[in-house]
């Protein structure tokens, strides 16, 4: 059994793997249940919080890990998360974008300093978490039309958001919006604006019904008339890095952490199965012993924790090739391509060990009790994040005539 995670400040990347690895192992205890409830996982997002883990959310002036090149430890945490997911995924998911969203609003300057320093300390006392309510229903992706109106002493936003991840358990969105008087975003109306979600006209509508990733809570929110005072809005690109732009790996280095998430998946339905399999199931033939010396049992588990491994293992390259790239070594097409290809292997993989573990623990196993389903419905949710299909083509492109890919979010 791991250690509790000691409460003095964590100092490198591996003692939060570590650390990760004990959240872990309590997040396993209540997962079916916070699959079955569908309600925020806030005990979890309590133990994050208190062992450690908001260091890969800040930069290390404000007490962080993430210095200067803030992909450096990129390829632990990937590990993070996937430790994290095969704990619980909704969890994982719901910590990735307060991620993102923290890192880039301590460091950047697009708050007013006050209010930022006022942030750092709900952040580190209360655990203060963010959500990204920012997409929207239009035919172009990143075509944001939520209005932003100019007032005395701020901005008031109108609209409504979805795939609002986190939502339910955050204090704090950070949202994209259309400023009056700009046709577009495209056109220079790109505004950002962090939202208290206990504003008055803020509503978070409880409508997240879908198969998989059920506690995440993304789903919708509804601003009506939303005062956000200067000081906590900005125009601009949020200060982040462009994907579109050949000399970033933003998007690879996105993509890596979600397909450590996906692939968390599969090794917690990994982990079930084996304990399932040692405690519960007869062995398909009445000669053998137990289900453990069972030579068919024993072929399949064996099957899947290599494919398993294996996709860890291209994963943990693709880490290694954004990590080298932010220090000016190797090729931006060369890491896309190690990132979808790891992307790829990876969905098989989690689909693979998540469909498989009923055929393999038999007909008890899918009683609700355990909820051993849930690995499948969030590995297949989570997956259509992006297409497949389009990956596998932009591979076969890359290898087969040197078409490289295009720089964007998702290669």
């Amino acid at each position: 059994m791991l250690d509790k995670p000691r409460k003095e400040p964590t100092k490198t990347i591996a003692d939060l793997v570590e650390a990760a690895r004990w959240v872990r192992a309590e997040f396993r205890k209540t997962a079916a249940q916070v699959d079955r409830d569908g309600s925020y996982p806030a005990d979890n997002m309590k133990l994050i919080h208190e062992a450690g883990l908001n260091a890969i959310a800040l930069p290390v002036s404000l007490g962080g890990l993430i210095g200067p090149n803030t992909l450096e430890h990129i390829e632990g945490i990937t590990e993070i998360f996937l430790e994290l997911a095969a704990g619980e995924s909704s969890t994982a998911q719901i910590f990735n974008v307060h991620r993102g969203l923290c890192f880039d609003l301590m460091a950047s300057n697009n708050l007013a300093p006050a209010r930022k320093e006022s942030l750092l300390r709900e952040i580190l006392d209360d655990g203060v978490r963010f959500c990204s309510p920012a997409a929207e229903p239009t035919k172009k992706r990143f075509s944001f039309q939520m209005k932003c109106t100019p007032v005395d002493g701020g901005v008031r936003l109108t609209g409504k958001k979805y795939f609002a991840t986190g939502s339910e358990g955050a204090r704090y969105g950070v949202a994209p919006v259309l400023m009056d008087g700009f046709p577009s975003v495209e056109e220079g109306g790109l505004h950002w604006a962090l939202i208290d979600l206990e504003s008055e006209g803020v509503t978070i509508n409880h409508d997240w019904d879908n198969m998989g990733q059920r506690a995440t809570g993304s789903g919708s929110v509804t601003f009506e008339n939303v005062f956000v005072p200067d000081g906590s809005h900005w125009q601009g690109k949020d200060g982040r890095s462009d994907p579109s732009a050949t000399n970033s790996v933003s998007g690879p280095a996105t993509q890596v952490v979600m397909s450590a998430i996906i692939l968390g998946m599969g090794y917690g339905a990994l982990e079930e199965m084996c304990d399932y399999v040692r405690t519960r199931v007869r062995p398909f033939n009445p000669e053998w012993k137990d289900a453990t010396e069972d030579p068919i049992m024993q072929f399949h588990v064996g099957r899947i924790s290599s494919q398993l491994n294996a996709a860890r293992a291209a994963n943990r390259e693709a880490a290694r090739a954004v990590a080298a790239f932010s220090e000016g070594i190797g090729k931006r097409a060369d890491v896309s391509l190690a990132m979808m290809q790891a992307k790829v292997a990876i969905v098989d993989a989690a689909l693979t060990a998540s469909n498989d573990l009923h055929r393999l623990c038999g007909g008890m196993s899918t009683s609700n009790t355990f909820r051993f389903d849930r690995f499948w419905r969030n590995a297949r949710t989570l997956s259509t994040h992006d297409s497949q299909d389009v990956k596998l083509r932009q591979i076969g492109g890359y290898v087969l005539g040197g078409v490289e890919p295009p720089a964007n979010y998702v290669t």
